[in-house]
This record gives C-alpha cells, structure tokens and sequence, in this order.
C-alpha cells in the first residue's frame, strides 16, 4: 500500500494504543513483522505549550522505526496546525490525526470521536493541516457516534476531498467504546465509497484474521490493537508454523529485547510500571499466572521485576502454548 509518497511493506501493523504504542513496544512490533508503526496519541495543546513529556516522551521514536507515523489529538486548528507541523519537523513520515478515541475525558474537550459529530467544523481542521503539511497526512475514524449517527462514509468522503492520504476505520462506534462486535461492514462501505487507500481494524487477533478482513472489506492494510498486546509476534506471519517451543524460544527473544529497549526510553520509575504491564501480558493466560502478576507488580526495582518474570518463564512448559488472555480482549 501507498501513503502517498509511504509504502507500507505488508498487510499488518500495529494500532496506535494510549499509553501502550510507545517507541519501545512499536521497534519490537516492526522487528517481528509490523508494516509500519503509528504512535500512541500526541497532544497539540500539549505540543503548543512546548510540554516536555508530550514533545520528547510521547513523541520520541528510534532510527529503526522509519518510517513512523505520528498521531496528534485535538479539536482545534490553532494547536492541531501548529504541533502537526512540529511533528513533521522532528521527521515524522506521515501525519495521523486522532479522530477515534472514544474515552469521554477526550470527547468531552470535542477530541477523538468527537470530531466526527460536526463534519463542517472537522473538514474546516483537516484543510488547514493539509494545506500546512508536505508529507502524507492520515485520519483514523470511527463508525460513528453510536448507532443512531453512522456516518464514517460521510466523513471519508470528506476527508477524501479535502486532500487526506488515507484512512483507518475502526467499525466500533464511540457508544460501544471497545465492547460487542466491531462491524466490518462499515468498513466495506467505506472502501467503496473512497478512492484513498483504507485500513481496517477491530477484533484482528492474528494474521489469518487479517487476511479474512482484507478478503471480506478491500482493505489495503489492517491495524492489530488490542491483539498484539503482549503478542508482537502477532505480526510474524511464521510464528503460527512453529513448534511449541520454537515459539517459547521466539517469545523469550522478543521479551529479552523488549524489555531493556522499555528502560533505556523512559525513566526509571516510568519503565518499570511499563515493564511491568508488558511483562503482565505476555505471561498470557498460562498456568499460575494469577499468582505470578501479584508478585510482578509488588517488584521496585528492574532487577526486581526480572527476576520475578525470569523465575516463572523459566518455569512455564514450553510445550504448552497460552491461552487467550481475557483481560486483554
């Protein structure tokens, strides 16, 4: 697929998830096979009032990453313009903007989702930062706002017309947060609808899941979430052909790589909460796991918490593969 002037080399690749999608998590997806990495979300009033966490924390990504694409959030031109164009100068490759998020402490400030609500304000946003930017510039929507106000395909058509590169949908709406089914349908729609290339995304828990959506909507590429938490091998379109332990052995490399990258981006005190969630996921739903995470997430220190993760990796049976972790879906 072609993002403009942007190929994305291959049909899957990692959803940009708050407070998970991070520089760290994204090298270790792209390195098992992601076509391309998006950031977690960035805030342009964040960036406009030159906060530090936001422009060089939540904004930071490695050399391997490239090409990247930066998502901003917000519901304004006056920050959106501004910080889409500090995002593009820092050398990001594409431009995405948050127009999915449905966490209210967002919509309620007329962000993510929101901005799906009032098609002529948002088309009057997208063209200021199209006309503002020189690289590709993307959205990532939602099927609507709840089931009374489907209009993706109205918005896609928008967007279509006012110069954006591509689209993602999510066929969830803002009511349904991230509960029952999404509807690939939607997404169908609104790649008949659009000549721009389109991504899907929602309820992709593997690479045969992709290609099943990719066959039922057109779409060009899929985005995995929630389905690659704890799960970057996801992306390995070999992982499934190995054995067992072929796969504790692939899973053991990818967490040893993973987990220092988490401590050399964050500080110390940040790393180890991310340590922690991550390493959380990717015990899975193997046997003790309950009794393991009390034990991960009562660690202070790394050395702590590897030690701890070490101890009960070393004692899961290779032979067995883990079960899908509800907590996570």
């Amino acid at each position: 697929m072609l993002i403009g002037n942007v190929e994305v080399k291959g049909l899957a690749r990692l959803a940009p998830m708050a407070g998970i999608s991070n520089a760290a998590y994204r090298t270790v997806a792209r390195e098992c096979g992601s076509a391309l990495t998006t950031s977690e979300e960035i805030d342009a009033t964040g960036l406009h009032r030159k906060n530090t966490k936001t422009r060089y924390d939540i904004a930071k990504y490695l050399p391997e990453e490239k090409p990247i694409a930066l998502q901003i959030l917000g519901s304004n031109a006056e920050t959106l313009v501004p910080g889409a164009q500090w995002l593009q100068d820092q050398g990001a490759d594409i431009i995405d903007l948050n127009m999915g998020c449905p966490v209210q402490k967002i919509t309620k400030t007329g962000r993510g989702s929101a901005m799906m609500k009032d098609v002529a304000k948002t088309a009057k946003i997208l063209e200021a930062m199209r006309a503002a930017l020189t690289i590709p510039f993307t959205i990532k929507i939602r099927s609507g706002w709840d089931e009374m106000h489907l209009n993706a395909v109205e918005v896609a058509k928008m967007a279509e017309d006012v110069g954006v590169d591509a689209i993602t949908v999510h066929p969830r709406t803002r009511s349904q947060q991230f509960t029952g089914l999404s509807k690939w349908d939607m997404i169908s729609q609104v790649v008949d609808a659009v000549n721009v290339p389109v991504t899907g995304n929602g309820d992709v828990k593997s690479m045969s899941d992709a290609r099943r959506m990719a066959t039922e909507t057109g779409v060009e590429s899929v985005m995995i979430g929630r389905g690659a938490m704890g799960k970057p091998w996801v992306f390995d379109e070999s992982f499934e052909d190995l054995s067992p332990a072929g796969k504790y052995e692939y899973q053991t490399r990818v967490i040893n790589r993973h987990m220092p990258l988490i401590m050399e981006h964050f500080p110390e005190k940040v790393g180890l909460i991310q340590m922690q969630r991550h390493l959380s996921w990717y015990a899975g739903g193997r046997d003790r796991v309950r009794t393991f995470r009390v034990e991960l997430f009562g660690a202070e220190s790394y050395q702590e918490t590897r030690d701890v993760f070490d101890r009960y990796w070393a004692s899961v049976d290779p032979s067995v593969s883990e079960q899908p972790n509800v907590a996570v879906v």
